[in-house]
């Protein structure tokens, strides 16, 4: 028997049948793991999937909401800016509507309709011979719509718009110059017979080179403007001078003398000018730009110096405004005494400045305090003489 070669007859069955066993297990076993990992992965992609989407839908949303915000905010920060350009078109300005014993400015859109029914309520009146429902504004209400006028003037004047050519323009500030004639008659009284003027007393200090011979005071007089040209400058001054609080001549150029003036008066609220009174010899104008509240003496005829398109180049037609012309003390004062201030240019030391210690408002009147042609210091209502 050859032991190396003979096998048992069961032996590659039973070694088949272990090996399908142990295969058949192994496989088996596999496969399952495999398809358990495959589900796995699966749901976790799919959870992926709807996280990766929920996380793009919520960004979505939220820069939306981001556009959205910025878009609203946009929008009204634009509508208040027109609303504040657009401020002529709904704020109420024009001639005075007189009804019930209340002057109110009337808005634009509306203002043709309301003169309607004034002439009607009038006519009607006259007809009746009754009086009728309007009457003139007081002093009060007339300064209200000077200030509301003057407010909406400088809102145009913001803009940039050439104002002098602009028709808009042209219509609210000729509003603002009818009401503010009417407030200055019913303020400081009547000028057409007799111009405001405007005594300047003076305080020269020591350091002035002819202190000793002549000594420390001196006055000048202005005669303003007629108010039928410039009345929103004429006021202006008028007011600076009701309130005044100080200020004096600072500065010392070739062609002006120019004051600086104390107690934070507006500037003017548009460039009014009339070319019927230009800028010479003797006339007195408001500084820069915008013009006022500190003025100058013309020292030389500034036509064209201070006269339209002069101070910048952006519009041609825009000037200083020019009101009043020196009358009195011109020549002995201004020119020999207020031009020799030491320096030239803007003067720094304050110890060289001519100081101005009034400005004294004279207007048309009678009584023995009057001047011989007719002229008597203003004083508020209330408070004058009656002779």
């Amino acid at each position: 028997v050859n032991l190396t070669t003979e096998k048992h007859p069961n032996s590659k069955r039973r070694t088949h049948t272990e090996r399908e066993k142990m295969g058949s297990g192994t496989g088996a076993r596999s496969s399952s793991e495999k398809d358990d990992d495959n589900d796995k992965y699966k749901k976790i992609e799919k959870t992926q999937k709807k996280l990766r989407s929920y996380l793009f839908r919520f960004l979505l949303i939220l820069l939306g909401s981001v556009f959205l915000s910025r878009s609203l905010h946009g929008q009204q920060k634009t509508s208040t800016t027109i609303k504040k350009l657009r401020i002529v078109e709904t704020k109420p300005y024009g001639e005075p509507v007189k009804k019930r014993g209340i002057a109110k400015p009337a808005p634009l859109m509306e203002a043709h309709g309301v003169e309607e029914e004034e002439e009607e309520e009038e006519e009607a009146a006259e007809q009746n011979n009754q009086p009728s429902k309007s009457s003139t504004p007081n002093e009060a209400e007339l300064e209200q719509i000077v200030k509301d006028l003057d407010a909406q003037v400088r809102i145009i004047k913001a803009t940039g718009v050439i104002m002098e050519t602009d028709a808009k323009s042209l219509q609210v500030t000729k509003k603002l110059q009818d009401a503010t004639r009417d407030l200055l008659i019913a303020r400081y009284g009547p000028y057409e017979n007799k111009p405001y003027r405007i005594q300047v007393k003076l305080q020269f200090q020591e350091s002035i080179p002819d202190f000793e011979e002549k000594g420390p005071n001196g006055e000048f007089t202005i005669e303003m403007a007629p108010p039928s040209l410039v009345p929103h400058s004429v006021f202006t001054f008028m007011e600076i001078a009701r309130n005044y609080k100080g200020g004096g001549f600072h500065r010392v150029a070739g062609h002006v003398l120019q004051v600086m003036v104390k107690g934070g008066f507006k500037h003017l609220a548009f460039q009014e000018y009339s070319k019927e009174f230009p800028h010479k010899k003797g006339t007195v104008g408001y500084a820069g730009r915008p013009s006022g509240p500190a003025w100058y003496v013309s020292i030389e005829n500034n036509t064209r110096n201070h006269g339209p398109g002069s101070q910048q180049k952006h519009n041609p037609y825009e000037a200083d405004a020019a009101f009043g012309t020196v009358i009195e003390g011109f020549e002995d004062v201004i020119l020999d005494r207020v031009k020799k201030i030491p320096g030239q240019g803007f003067v720094n030391d304050s110890k060289k400045w001519v100081l101005i210690t009034d400005l004294v408002i004279m207007v048309e009147g009678s009584g023995p305090d009057a001047t011989s042609d007719g002229y008597v210091e203003w004083v508020p209502k209330g408070t004058r003489k009656s002779f």
